[in-house]
């Protein structure tokens, strides 16, 4: 594997989603420890030129002038066939749940297509516009919406989380649990889907969220307490974004799916995302354009694929927790999401850069994680890459930058058995070959 991890490899543990979660280290793992969660699971240059490449990007469904310029950066037909015949050898055909495919080197290649189906019951195939729920690869629109906030000066990075979640227990008043804490992976807190064979009380009738789990911090700390002392070092856990959430929540007194809508997936352009936040947060669209896929488990026993997720009202959610996942999104807005972050919106330039290095322990130590972002470094440092990945219930995403090649790849898959590492690889060395650096 190449050490300037233009190829990725992630090791298997349990993710932000009842399900394995990747560490999703592209070129020399590190050491994460198990979760079970709702996962729910570098500044550059830029000339005038990628400007206005980015911003055509954005806009590329929205008028003739963009559908023109985006079949100037049309695929070859050789590469199509590259990647149509990669995904078969993944099991994937035209009557199993499948994936969705999203390529992007800018002035040379916009790729995306569909492959299977999103509804196996009712034969409906995964198009662009398929909705998925993204799992983890919902967290760094979690730590934007808080770095949104910390702009503004309605909070600091170094704030103790007590101050604003206030049922939160007192694990060390001398090393207290601070925002970035949460941001970066490293306050020790037990993982919160634990808790559920606890008995979480749910006021709602039917299913819990965020504020339901809150208390159960302080009640269960005898038997969950810090796994390890604040600060010493990273542990990935869905309950540091079950908690960033909530403050997004109480700082800016409104739904935390309605802050992220209205700060960035509106301005973004993406206009078909949404958090599933509860019931009535799920947007009544075309559904035969904008269709919803279903999350898909094989059971090797019957030989079928069973759904494990959707959402309401054709899918009952018990949990309906935010901020570690429960983001549905498609490969058009993750687009539009890959245009914003390349062109540096939302934040000021030097909390991008912030985000977007790698933080580091109480003691130093640097850390493969940003603020919501995995980074990836070479051992001298300087970094490659960033992204996500994010697991849940039958879905298998990925979301990756590489700078060297400035090349951004979106995975979204509704089956369980789909390696989205292994297809990276491929569809990485396909591009190489067929488009070059």
């Amino acid at each position: 594997m190449p050490t300037d991890g233009i190829f990725k490899s992630a090791s298997s543990n349990l993710d932000s989603g009842i399900g394995p979660y990747q560490s999703f280290s592209r070129a020399k793992p590190f050491a994460a420890s198990p979760a079970l969660a709702h996962g729910h699971t570098m500044t550059f240059a830029c000339t005038a030129l990628r400007h206005m490449l980015l911003h055509s990007y954005a806009l590329l469904s929205l008028g003739a002038a963009a559908a023109a310029y985006a079949q100037d950066l049309r695929p070859s037909a050789e590469l199509v066939s590259a990647i149509d015949r990669l995904v078969a050898r993944n099991g994937i055909d035209d009557d199993s749940p499948g994936v969705a495919i999203f390529i992007r080197v800018p002035g040379k290649l916009h790729f995306q297509k569909g492959y299977g189906l999103a509804n196996v019951k009712a034969q409906a195939a995964i198009t662009p516009t398929t909705l998925f729920e993204l799992a983890s690869c919902s967290k760094p629109f979690t730590a934007t919406a808080i770095l949104i906030l910390q702009d503004r000066g309605l909070l600091t990075l170094d704030d103790d989380v007590r101050d604003y979640i206030p049922e939160l227990p007192e694990y060390d008043r001398d090393n207290p649990i601070l925002i970035r804490d949460l941001l970066q992976h490293t306050s020790g807190l037990p993982e919160y889907f634990d808790f559920d064979d606890e008995g979480v009380p749910m006021r709602h009738k039917t299913y819990a969220v965020n504020e339901d789990y809150l208390g159960m911090f302080a009640k269960l700390k005898k038997d969950y307490p810090l796994q390890f002392r604040t600060g010493s070092k990273f542990e990935y856990t869905n309950s540091n974004f079950l908690l960033l959430a909530s403050i997004v929540q109480r700082v800016a007194k409104k739904p935390f799916g309605e802050f992220v809508r209205d700060e960035i997936f509106i301005p973004a352009g993406m206009n078909h995302t949404f958090i599933c936040q509860n019931p009535k947060s799920v947007p009544q669209e075309d559904e035969e354009e904008y269709n919803r896929a279903f999350g898909y488990e094989w059971h090797e026993k019957k030989e079928i694929w069973k759904p494990s997720w959707g959402t309401p009202p054709d899918w009952s959610q018990k949990v309906m927790v935010v901020g570690d996942g429960a983001v549905w999104s498609n490969l058009e807005d993750m687009a539009k999401w890959d245009s914003a972050v390349r062109a540096k919106k939302f934040l000021k330039p030097a909390t991008w850069k912030e985000a977007l290095t790698p933080s580091t322990t109480r003691k130093g130590k640097v850390l493969e994680y940003g603020k919501g972002w995995f980074i990836y470094a070479n051992n001298d440092g300087s970094v490659y890459g960033y992204g996500h990945d994010g697991t849940w219930a039958g879905f298998e995403n990925s979301y990756y930058r590489h700078l060297g090649s400035n090349r951004s790849t979106v995975i979204l898959s509704n089956r369980d058995t789909l390696d989205t590492d292994d297809l990276w690889t491929a569809l990485d060395a396909l591009v190489e070959k067929h488009v070059g650096e």
